[in-house]
This record gives structure tokens, C-alpha cells and sequence, in this order.
């Protein structure tokens, strides 16, 4: 029998699905995949098309980044927001939270931490997203309140730059409850999502022949 914390956290996973997921991810086509709104931004590029600083990831595609960030931060494509949050779902339920392997404070779950994977078309990152968004939820289903009480330390991010196509990690960070990281996850593919979202709509809009107007 699921308890209360974790009704709630389903109840939050079906508003996110039908608000956000659902429009983030059907239908989606690899021209809006790699749509740049603008001339500056950051996406997913080839190694040696690759000009920014400080880019993410150890093969041949490489996630656009800079460290310090520019203000402001430029704008993603899809593309880029897949590569950040494609693989956290189906990676969470791999912690030591949830039962895996993965300790918490090892950064696992982070894009900047650990190398996850960049997606290179929009039908493999819609899948990975789908996939590991099931695997959360069917983990949720079988845990009791008192497993999503549980604490684990969390991870920090080390002041140094970063090698290897990763960020340092630094010492370990504050116990987190399973509930509260779970909670802070779904707080952040919806927040991603949503952008997603906008991004389709713009694309749309500017594919359709309108031009989006500036009022002074």
C-alpha cells in the first residue's frame, strides 16, 4: 500500500505529465530538436564545431557551456535541454535512495557531474526521457513512506574548473530525504518542459509565417 508522500509524488508526476511532458515530447521532429531561435545560442554541436569554453560531455557531441556563465545566459535549443535533464529520471531510480547503486553524493544524477548521454536525434531522446520517466514512476508505486524518508548526502559541486568534459566534485553535501530529491527532479523536468514547450510554440509560430513582434 503507497502511503501519503507518495501519492502526492505521483499526483505531482501525472500533473507533469499532462501539463508538460506530454507537449514536450509528442510528435517532436529533429528540425525543432535542433532549431536555433537565434544566431547565439547553445545546443548540442560536433566536438570540432563545438566554440564555446568549457562544453559538456567526452565523445564526439558535446553540450555547449561556458564557466564563468554570460549574463545572460544564452537561450537552449531542445536539443541541449534533452542532453540536461533526458537521462535524470530513469538515473534517480539508480541512487542509493531508491535502491541502486548510485550513491547521492556522487553526482550520478547530474549532467555536470557525470557524463550522460547526448542525444543526436529527437525520436532517442524522447525515448530515453519516456522510459526513465516509467521507471520512476513504477519505483514510486512500490515504495512505502517510510522508504521515501530515508536520507543520503547530497553533492557539491568543487571550485576548480572543469576536466574532462565534467565538472569537479566536491565533498559531500547535506543528507537529502528520497522524497525531497524525487520532488526536486520532477520540479526540474517540469521546469525544462515547460521551456521545451515555448520553443515549439516559437518554432511553430515562425514556421507557420508569422513574425514575432517587439513592442518598445
Amino acid at each position: 500500500m503507497t502511503g501519503e508522500h507518495t501519492e502526492v509524488l505521483l499526483a505531482l508526476m501525472d500533473q507533469v505529465e499532462h501539463f508538460t511532458l506530454s507537449r514536450a515530447s509528442e510528435g517532436l521532429t529533429d528540425e525543432e530538436f535542433f532549431w536555433q531561435p537565434f544566431a547565439a545560442v547553445w545546443s548540442i554541436r560536433r566536438r570540432d564545431q563545438c566554440r564555446t569554453p568549457n562544453p559538456f560531455g567526452a565523445g564526439a557531441w558535446v553540450a555547449d557551456f561556458a564557466i564563468p556563465e554570460p549574463t545572460p545566459v544564452p537561450i537552449t535549443t531542445i536539443a541541449w535541454l534533452y542532453w540536461h535533464i533526458g537521462s535524470v529520471p530513469g538515473r534517480l531510480v539508480e541512487i542509493d535512495l531508491l535502491g541502486g547503486t548510485h550513491p547521492l553524493a556522487s553526482g550520478w544524477t547530474s549532467p555536470y557531474l557525470s557524463h550522460h548521454p547526448i542525444f543526436t536525434s529527437a525520436a532517442d531522446a524522447v525515448a530515453a526521457l519516456r522510459s526513465g520517466w516509467e521507471r520512476l514512476r513504477r519505483r514510486l508505486e512500490r515504495a512505502d513512506d517510510e522508504q521515501l524518508t530515508v536520507t543520503s548526502a547530497s553533492y557539491t559541486y568543487a571550485a576548480v574548473p572543469p576536466r574532462g568534459g565534467v565538472c569537479v566534485l566536491g565533498p559531500a553535501g547535506p543528507a537529502l530525504s528520497a522524497r525531497r530529491v524525487i520532488a526536486n527532479t520532477l520540479v526540474e523536468i517540469s521546469h525544462h518542459g515547460a521551456q521545451i514547450g515555448v520553443l515549439r510554440d516559437l518554432y511553430a509560430w515562425r514556421h507557420a509565417g508569422f513574425q514575432v513582434e517587439t513592442q518598445d
